[in-house]
């Protein structure tokens, strides 16, 4: 097989997110507790918009959603860093993306023109419970300030490689830069397929432990997501072998057909320790590629 370099199947795509600081120090319970405790470093914080109903808590909820996403489709290159997207993957992920966001744009303007009233709302909300009337507006950050604060911004880049340098470099240079493309191949290949491996673990475990007793569950999620797993492995594999590729194909239709037939497994103590010994053997055989 002819050896393709990350730089000519990927990009670099790196998410910000920018979402204001709800947390606020509750000065009253700060100065009790350092009266009590004698000591002036201990410091007490409470959070602003508890009420998870608010409208606030949606659009930081959405904002969460985004980053999810974006980590879910995307593979690792450096910590806190840029992470790396398949070229096949470009148009799929970017209208994902700029959907999402547009979606916590929609609701920072639908909600904006009356986040005075919703910070009123979650003073009297405090006051009424937690904080026992500690609670004021002076705490929140103005309407101004919180959109200010809140913004999600893609940006994309080429991988390095050793073509792009102007200048010649050293063998050493290039050995190591050599090293690191292959360090970084070697921790997409093994997420890829860690992408199939933990949602195997999690139905071989429900597999092993089920009983068939009354009032016992047994989630058709759990199956759904290895058959998802592997839709998604297929997308991300970058230059993945055609046995990988067999493996992957193999795994999806064995999950489509225990999904088929999930309330026999549920049934059959048989059945289930066929299931369950067959997914291990593709789990073995899966993390022979990793």
């Amino acid at each position: 097989m002819t050896h393709t370099k990350l730089s000519d199947k990927a990009v670099l795509v790196k998410l910000t997110i920018r979402r204001a600081a709800l947390t606020k120090r509750d000065h009253g319970l700060t100065a009790t507790l350092q009266q009590q405790e004698n000591d002036t470093s201990l410091t007490v914080l409470t959070k602003l918009f508890k009420n998870k109903d608010s409208a606030i808590n949606q659009i930081m909820s959405k904002y969460g959603e985004v980053y999810a996403y974006h980590k879910k489709h995307t593979l690792p290159y450096v910590d806190a860093g840029p992470r790396i997207l398949p070229n096949d993957m470009y148009m799929e992920y970017t209208q994902e993306m700029k959907h999402r966001i547009a979606q916590v744009d929609q609701l920072l303007n639908t909600y904006m023109p009356m986040y005075d009233q919703l910070v009123n709302d979650d003073v009297m909300y405090r006051n009424s419970g937690h904080a026992a009337g500690r609670a004021n507006a002076s705490e929140y950050p103005s309407a101004e300030q919180f959109k200010l604060s809140m913004s999600a911004e893609l940006r994309f880049q080429p991988m390095a490689d050793a073509s792009h340098f102007l200048f010649d470099l050293s063998d050493d240079d290039l050995a190591a830069f050599k090293r690191a493309e292959d360090e970084a191949a070697a921790a997409v290949n093994a997420d890829t397929i860690q992408r199939m491996l933990k949602p195997i673990s999690s139905l071989v475990t429900k597999l092993a432990e089920y009983q068939g007793a009354k009032g016992e569950r047994f989630h058709n999620s759990l199956i759904d997501n290895v058959i998802e797993g592997c839709k998604l492995a297929r997308k991300l594999a970058i230059n993945p072998t055609q046995e990988l590729l067999d493996e992957i194909t193999a795994l999806e239709e064995s999950a489509q057909g225990y999904l088929a037939d999930v309330e026999m497994i549920k049934g059959s103590p048989n059945k289930r320790s066929d299931a369950k010994r067959k997914l291990e053997e593709v789990a073995a055989r899966m993390g022979a590629f990793a």
